[in-house]
């Protein structure tokens, strides 16, 4: 099961996605913690009652702003997205979500994954390729041609106007860029990218060509993973609270379904 996840919002403003929250899934309980994000822009809003941003929130049940974006298993579309997002029928549904990114129509959020460590030790990130609504017809045409295992190689877009870390993504020969890594993923593959230490390959996992074009294409990237890296380690990324989570759980009352740790 994943353990690791982060809300991000996009201001309505600037249109600038921002990791505000982090969800963790440790030891049977869920808990959820603002992040440094969540001060970046005054437009921003805690949610309900988690109103304390400097707080860890605990829960022996998944967070509502969370449930919220889990596909009822028995919807007859979750075959479909599962079957899009590479993923059983049977996968977690916390999987499923953040894999499509709990996206809904009455709000601007989404749900990322934080990777973790494979058991080979290599750093490895499964994620739809962004943008590509907005290809040139060649483009897209080359977009449905695209094979299963098909490599791709990254470019740094370190112009890009909207943000600084974006990568975008273009096939061999004839080379032909073909979208966006998403943002949540940026971050991390530039410095991947970047460092000496590593060897980073990105490959089509598939193609859904019955899918609209926010999941119709579906990669890999996968690294050697660096002495000292953590993923999602921007400033924005980290814990307004002063505690940490393992110390947060220390204070759990079982006989409270809902707690607060103050930082």
């Amino acid at each position: 099961m994943m353990r690791s996840f982060f809300l991000n919002w996009q201001d309505p403003d600037t249109q600038r996605w921002l990791p505000v929250a982090k969800l963790v899934n440790q030891r049977g309980y869920f808990v959820f913690g603002y992040t440094r994000g969540a001060q970046v822009s005054k437009n921003f809003l805690p949610f309900g009652r988690m109103n304390d941003v400097s707080s860890l929130y605990i829960s022996d049940e998944l967070f509502p702003i969370f449930a919220n974006r889990v596909m009822n298993e028995k919807r007859p579309e979750y075959a479909r997205y599962a079957r899009w997002s590479g993923l059983d029928r049977e996968s977690d549904p916390l999987r499923l979500m953040a894999r499509i990114g709990g996206v809904r129509a009455t709000d601007a959020l989404q749900v990322s994954p934080v990777p973790e460590k494979s058991r080979d030790g290599r750093y490895r990130s499964v994620f739809f390729v962004h943008g590509i609504s907005h290809l040139a017809p060649d483009s897209a045409d080359r977009v449905a041609a695209l094979e299963p295992g098909e490599v791709l190689f990254p470019m740094l877009d370190i112009q890009n106007p909207y943000d600084g870390n974006a990568v975008c993504l273009r096939t061999r020969d004839p080379a032909v860029i073909i979208g966006y890594c998403p943002r949540f993923v940026a971050p991390d593959l530039r410095y991947l990218c970047e460092s000496a230490e590593t060897a980073t390959r990105l490959k089509v996992l598939q193609v859904n060509q019955d899918a609209p074009s926010q999941f119709k294409l579906l990669c890999e990237a996968v690294s050697t993973w660096p002495e000292h890296f953590v993923p999602c380690s921007t400033d924005e990324h980290q814990l307004i609270s002063n505690l940490s989570v393992e110390d947060a759980l220390k204070t759990v009352s079982t006989a409270k379904p809902f707690q607060r740790a103050v930082g």
